[in-house]
């Protein structure tokens, strides 16, 4: 059983040949990660508002018009991902939207209710489509897959150096080899998702930029995310690194970071074309 601490980093190892992003995703300085966590720790609670029969719908489909153009010329531009895609609404209430499969982006009633413009859903909008546009998505699936292989590989080694000290049966072996394959997906998809989150919310503010919508009001509901985030979390133990999305005053400063680099840069940020 000794040998299991190698067999990890071994894993680790495999799972950290990350694949590149389509824009490259500035670190978060220690100063700024502090002063977005002090204005979260200050800001209001999330307050839910009540909606009108249909408006989620109409809300939805007025800001995918506006979205639709900028996003892909941007998906174009990349050359890497999917540009066509369906957006729709749930019935949700929770706080959550997702980027699934064929194109498909959800926005949860949940989000409309806790957002107060249309600036605030465009961002959640732009950055699910900046998932398919950098090919998040796919790319995701494909890592699952080779970690469930990798995952696989050392389980098999694991039984084998087991094997030699008292014996394995068929059903242990076989539990152990599923066990370390669910164990390399599940790695796989935590190394890579939250580069993809950053890069998503990055991309997903240059699309909300070219859409003509206000940053600024968009920062908003990075802010009430964050906020509802640190709610949820207190009094628990910090499991950030098992979170898919950074945590929320890494997020809130990466947003002003990418902001003020928009602005400096005439509305542009470097973008690496597939």
């Amino acid at each position: 059983m000794r040998r299991r601490p190698f067999l990890c980093l071994g894993l680790g190892a495999v799972l950290c040949g990350c694949r590149g992003t389509a824009t490259e995703v500035p670190l978060v300085s220690p100063d700024a990660a502090a002063a977005a966590a002090a204005e979260i720790g200050t800001a209001p609670p999330p307050l839910r508002r009540q909606m009108a029969e249909g408006e989620a719908t109409r809300t939805i489909r007025r800001i995918a018009d506006r979205l639709g153009p900028p996003a892909r010329e941007l998906c174009i531009q990349l050359g890497v991902g999917t540009c066509d895609w369906y957006i729709a609404a749930s019935r949700s209430r929770q706080m959550n939207a997702y980027a699934g499969e064929d194109g498909r982006v959800v926005i949860n009633r949940g989000i409309l209710e806790y957002a107060r413009s249309d600036d605030e859903v465009a961002f959640v909008m732009a950055h699910e489509l900046a998932h398919h546009a950098a090919n998040h998505v796919r790319a995701t699936g494909d890592d699952m897959s080779v970690g469930a292989v990798a995952g696989a590989l050392f389980g098999g080694l694991l039984v084998g150096a087991t094997a030699a000290s008292g014996g394995v049966g068929p059903r242990t072996a076989g539990r152990t080899v599923d066990n370390w394959s669910a164990i390399g997906a599940g790695t796989a998809r935590l190394a890579f998702s939250k580069d993809q989150e950053r890069e998503a919310d990055r991309l997903g503010l240059l699309i909300l930029h070219r859409a003509g919508y206000d940053p600024g009001l968009a920062r908003n509901f990075v802010l009430t995310l964050a906020r509802a985030e640190a709610r949820r979390d207190r009094g628990l133990l910090d499991l950030g690194w098992l979170r898919t999305h950074p945590a929320g005053p890494e997020r809130l400063a990466a947003f002003d970071a990418t902001l003020a680099e928009l602005r400096a840069g005439g509305g542009q940020i470097p973008l690496r074309a597939g």
